[in-house]
């Protein structure tokens, strides 16, 4: 009989001890369903040769950590592609001059992010086939194209963190509610318009100034950059969604900018004119 309450005890024991990692497991944020879709915490590794992440995940609310191990600035933007339109034709549609090409949307992204620093972005995803772009001085066709099919769930089940600061993207402008400080700060992105707005978020370099940004933006990005690109927001076709960002601020000089074209699918003289052109930049200081 002793044998029998000891081998029952182990068995209980055992059993308990496979359901905690189970729910740990589950409670992580990170992990894949049965069928192989990725769901909660989903990591892209940008290089230069092309993203890493999973090719399914499941919709509603994302938790998306983006880490960049390339020898140059990437971002991360999710396009979602109507049902008559593959990555391919969505290139050729750029090629041809178009910067949102007829039927993709924009489902924002992590932004601009300089090699060696982690961004995390929260975002809601709807059902259907994506792409993954970098915008960055002609990484969209340098890079190979991503595909990423979303899949229909009821509900994530992933909540964001409580803000720091709130940043309102405004015609054009920045409002930036809340006080920033040095370590790992989320901002709540939210856009007013009534355009579409994205943010990045940089970080000057000593020496460096707001005007050594601007020139650098105006060259095509071509050259060191002038300040170190701790990620940010990029667009979004339906501005009334929120997200939420989480980056490590160091002490020191910081640049919001604003990278839209002002005049979207017009490719000619003056094409090159942004929102930062008509004043939606922001400078703020992180104290030590």
């Amino acid at each position: 009989m002793t044998f029998v309450k000891t081998a029952l005890h182990t068995l209980f024991l055992l059993t308990v001890s496979v359901f905690s990692l189970i729910l740990f497991t589950y409670c992580s944020g990170s992990h894949e369903t049965a069928s192989g879709i990725h769901n909660g915490e989903v990591r892209i590794i940008a290089t230069d040769d092309g993203y890493e992440l999973p090719d399914s995940v499941l919709a509603g609310m994302v938790h998306i950590v983006f880490e960049n191990r390339g020898s140059t600035i990437h971002e991360a933007m999710f396009i979602r592609l109507p049902d008559n339109m593959t990555g391919e034709d969505y290139l050729e549609a750029v090629s041809n001059g178009a910067d949102f090409p007829e039927g993709a949307i924009d489902y924002a992204g992590p932004g601009l992010t300089s090699p060696g620093e982690k961004v995390e972005t929260w975002l809601s995803l709807d059902p259907g086939n994506y792409i993954l772009a970098c915008w960055f001085t002609g990484h969209l066709t340098s890079m190979p194209v991503h595909t990423l099919t979303v899949h229909k769930r009821e509900s994530s089940g992933i909540t964001p963190p409580k803000e720091d600061a709130i940043l309102r993207l405004i015609d054009f402008r920045f409002e930036l509610e809340g006080q920033l400080r040095k370590g790992a700060q989320v901002l709540r992105v939210e856009t007013i318009g009534p355009s579409m707005h994205e943010v990045d978020i940089f970080r000057l370099k000593d020496g460096r100034t707001l005007d050594d940004l601007r020139e650098w933006q105006k060259k095509e990005k071509k050259g060191p950059a002038p300040a170190v690109a701790v990620g940010g927001v990029l667009d979004n076709h339906d501005i009334r969604r929120v997200v939420w960002i989480r980056t490590n601020f160091h002490p020191g000089q910081y640049v919001l900018w604003c990278n839209m074209p002002m005049v979207a699918n017009n490719p000619g003289p003056g094409d090159d004119v942004t929102h930062a052109d008509a004043g939606m930049f922001k400078e703020f200081v992180i104290e030590d």
